[in-house]
């Protein structure tokens, strides 16, 4: 959910309080998006493994892929089918 969503449910009540409501869900999107809206957060969790900078994706992807170069995938032997029921 984005924060606009996000800000209008979990903030309804202070925003239709507030003096001025526009101003209010705009500060509250803008508090949002600073506490969850971003990967750092999810990293620090556990949600992801990493954060990697823009400068470095493309090093990153290139040392994956040389890594799966010489992989061989190997499979067990098929011994039994699956006959329809």
């Amino acid at each position: 959910m984005g924060a606009d969503g996000a800000a209008e449910v979990l903030y309804a009540k202070e925003i239709k309080d507030a003096a001025n409501p526009a101003e209010a869900l705009a500060a509250k999107k803008e508090e949002y998006n600073k506490l969850f809206c971003n990967p750092f957060n999810a990293a620090r969790y556990g949600y992801i493994d990493d954060v990697i900078e823009p400068r470095n994706t493309r090093f990153r992807v290139i040392r994956a892929l040389e890594q799966l170069r010489t992989k061989k995938q190997v499979n067990p032997a098929k011994k039994h089918d699956n006959l329809p029921l």
